[in-house]
Order: C-alpha cells, then structure tokens, then sequence
C-alpha cells in the first residue's frame, strides 16, 4: 500500500510539474505569435509605403484646436496610387461640391520622403500633393499595426488631421466623390 500511495504521490508532482512546464512554453508561444503577427504586419504596411499603393480609412477627423468628430470612413480619406493623391472629407448628412457632403482634391505627388524606425517598427511619410484647388503637405505617422495620422496643412493656415487605418487600395471600401 505504501507503494502505491508513493507511485501515485510520484505521478501527481510530475504531472503539476509538466503541466507547469507546459504553461511556460505557451506563454513564450503566445509572446512568439504576437511578434509574428507583428512583424507580419509590418511588412505589409512596408510594401504598401513602397509600393504607394494605399489608402488611410479615416475614423476621426481633428482641427487644429483639437476638435475631434468620428467620421465615416467610406468618404475621409487619404489614398496614394503611384503619383497620385487623393484627399477627401465627406458628410452624411450634406451634399457638397464633391456629391458625398465635402471636398475631393485630387493631384499630382510632388514630393515623397519616407522613413522607416527598425526599432518602433514604424514609418514616418511626408508628402507634398499638388492639386487643382491647392497644394497641400501632408505627414503621416503609421504604426507597425497599420494605424495612422496624417496631418494635413495647405497655403492657409489651419491643419487637419485623418485618424485611421491604413488598407490596401484592392482591399478599400472608399467611395470617391467628385474632384474639382
């Protein structure tokens, strides 16, 4: 009987002492997966950066007081397709010069100067659009997770900014109003 209590007693703390085992290794798998992913997210954003091939489906828009409004993402946004930008701000509940209760700006890409941050796996992307109603400079901050700000500034003063994420163009939902 004492064999038995003490095989059994044996059994028991190698099982709690595997099982211990095991939780540490999913935590590592879990830590591994995450940066997986992580990483896995960042060379898509990368290739979308260098491709200039996206678009910024934006969720907030702020003014330069800090105002910030949740918007519709279908019609605020900022695209790039190759050596063109388009810039566009919408509204549900108007109708605007550009059919969707805003304005469109579409135009030439003057100038592109993308930075990359190994360490944060993050990008920085300063941009300059050369439109029919006015030139415009735009920075965007995007995470490794696709997330991003762009702040938009133009001949006047004032400033902008979309609040969103950052989708390929085939994979957008953005409807394109009319651009002057």
């Amino acid at each position: 009987m004492k064999r038995f209590v003490v095989i059994f007693a044996l059994i028991i703390s190698a099982s709690i002492i595997f099982a211990q085992g095991n939780d540490e290794n999913a935590v590592l798998t879990k830590k591994e997966k995450r940066n997986a992913e992580l990483e896995k997210e960042f060379q898509l954003t990368k290739s979308m950066l260098e491709n200039k091939d996206f678009v910024l489906e934006t969720d907030y828009l702020q003014d330069r007081y800090g105002n910030r409004v949740l918007v519709n993402s279908t019609i605020n946004f900022v695209s790039v397709d190759s050596t063109e930008a388009i810039i566009q701000i919408g509204s549900n509940f108007r109708i605007g010069p550009n059919g969707v209760g805003g304005v469109t700006a579409k135009g030439r890409i003057n100038k592109w100067e993308l930075t990359e941050d190994l360490k944060r796996k993050a990008f920085t992307l300063r941009m300059n659009v050369m439109t029919a109603i006015g030139i415009y400079d735009l920075f965007i901050n995007i995470s490794a997770y696709g997330r991003g700000t762009a702040t938009l500034t133009g001949m006047r003063s004032g400033r902008l900014t979309f609040d969103g994420e950052l989708v390929p163009w085939e994979k957008s939902s953005v409807y394109v109003g009319q651009h002057l």
